[in-house]
């Protein structure tokens, strides 16, 4: 089934396909890189983090790939697919040369080289932004989807928007923890403060909307926009509420 997936992948967007693929090949070998490699940065080995950043964009070349497909103008498509990889893989290297440092990456002022680099992440993942919202933009012209599935991935990539510019609310605290420094006990890999409030969750399910309400409409109810719509809605109050906690410095895990 998964290689199926993937042949139908490579025909929709063979470029990020294979780009998506090699991150996860990237993180695969990250696993183990613990085993020989000690060092702790906050609480979490130094290559925890790259290793969860490549699933994720691994993750997000594949989305972007396969909703692509459904425009008709593949020089645009051509164009966002090299923006889209040219500005992750900056954001990779640098995620990924700052653990082999042992450094932070986010939020790390504690040197003009520090600084840069935090800085060029922070450009970087703003060109992102707009180059999905060129996306979204050029989506809205599409009419042959079944309306279910369609206003999902419109709700979907408003929401992933809305989660992305969240990312630089933590970036002007210069932290993602809520009354308390960041690196207190978190939640198990994902690494969410579980006393305190943490902006990084609503940030992971906003951005990853972009896969549930789309795979959700498509297996449950692709044709009909009214259901869609409703649990857009509703998922975007959930996972705003958990926004609204962290705010107040609450965390949302009792255990």
């Amino acid at each position: 089934m998964l290689k199926a997936f993937y042949l139908e992948l490579k025909l929709r967007n063979a470029f990020l396909a294979k780009s998506g693929m090699f991150c996860f090949l990237l993180a695969a070998m990250l696993v183990f890189f613990p085993l020989v490699d000690p060092r702790v940065l906050q609480g979490v080995n130094v290559w925890i983090k790259p290793l969860k950043f490549f699933v994720s964009v691994g993750i997000f070349f594949w989305t972007m790939a396969w909703l692509m497909a459904h425009l008709n103008e593949p020089e645009k498509v051509k164009k966002i697919s090299l923006w889209v990889f040219i500005l992750m893989v900056i954001e990779l290297t640098l995620i990924t040369y700052q653990a082999a440092q042992g450094k932070l990456s986010h939020f790390n002022i504690s040197s003009f080289w520090d600084i840069m680099i935090f800085q060029t992440m922070g450009v970087a993942i703003l060109l992102n932004s707009l180059v999905v919202l060129w996306f979204f933009i050029l989506f809205r012209k599409v009419s042959h989807l079944p309306s279910g599935y369609a206003l999902a991935i419109r709700i979907g990539l408003i929401i992933f928007l809305i989660a992305g510019f969240e990312g630089f609310v933590m970036a002007g605290r210069l932290g993602h923890t809520v009354g308390a420094t960041d690196g207190q006990d978190g939640v198990f890999l994902l690494g969410w403060a579980k006393a305190y409030g943490d902006l990084r969750v609503f940030h992971f399910l906003g951005l990853h909307a972009l896969q549930i309400l789309p795979l959700l409409a498509w297996f449950f109810w692709k044709d009909n926009a009214k259901i869609s719509g409703i649990v857009g809605f509703v998922y975007f109050i959930l996972s705003s509420t958990t926004l609204w906690l962290a705010i107040q410095g609450k965390g949302i895990w009792p255990f």
